[in-house]
């Protein structure tokens, strides 16, 4: 089996992880890179579960899978966390945070269903994002009032128990935005799978 990223095969490594984990999509070297969040967030009063910074490594992956279109790099991003977040989660239904419109059609996929469907969890897309700009390239200001370029489609029912997943948080706009739309009697948990850190 090759690495997903550095295109080494595991099977050539001496490494003790790589033979531990030979179902890992990437190798030790590859892997080692990520670094585990410690960095606690809060959204709305809710405590955001999340895995990994936002480091160079994460960053330079998500680029490869999102922006590339490299689908196969689905499985890297869960890989390691995914039966800790089926057994915690296991009750719930996902709801994906709305990607543009226009890269979804771009890429062929919807990247966070793709990233997700590795926890055979029922999964929900129910907001529509009006805008296609991307928020990188937005200021924080801009950031900041996406709530008013974000909304829940027609006829959506939403489910009592639901874990609201996105790929990376930043200012935390977007989730604000989500978390704002859904019904106040709903248990809401929040998981996303980087952080970029906090300035200062």
């Amino acid at each position: 089996m090759r690495c997903l990223m550095c295109g080494k095969r595991k099977e050539e490594s001496d490494s003790f992880f790589d033979f531990m984990n030979e179902k890992d999509p990437l190798c030790y070297s590859c892997r080692k890179r990520w670094i585990r969040n410690k960095e606690k967030r809060i959204i709305d009063k809710k405590l955001v579960d999340t895995s990994w910074l936002y480091n160079e490594a994460y960053a330079s992956s998500l680029l490869q899978y999102k922006e590339c279109y490299d689908e196969a790099l689905q499985e890297i991003f869960l890989f390691p966390i995914k039966n800790y977040l089926k057994r915690k989660y296991h009750n719930r239904t996902l709801l994906l945070v709305p990607s543009s419109q226009k890269k979804v059609e771009e890429r062929g996929f919807n990247h966070l269903e793709k990233m997700y469907q590795c926890l055979g969890m029922e999964m929900m897309n129910p907001f529509l994002k009006l805008s296609e700009e991307e928020q990188k390239e937005k200021s924080q200001k801009e950031r900041e009032e996406i709530g008013q370029l974000i909304q829940l489609k027609e006829g959506i029912v939403i489910p009592k128990r639901i874990l609201v997943v996105d790929d990376v948080i930043t200012t935390g706009s977007t989730l604000k935005a989500c978390l704002r739309l859904l019904p106040k009697d709903c248990d809401i948990k929040i998981y996303v799978n980087s952080t970029v850190l906090k300035e200062g």
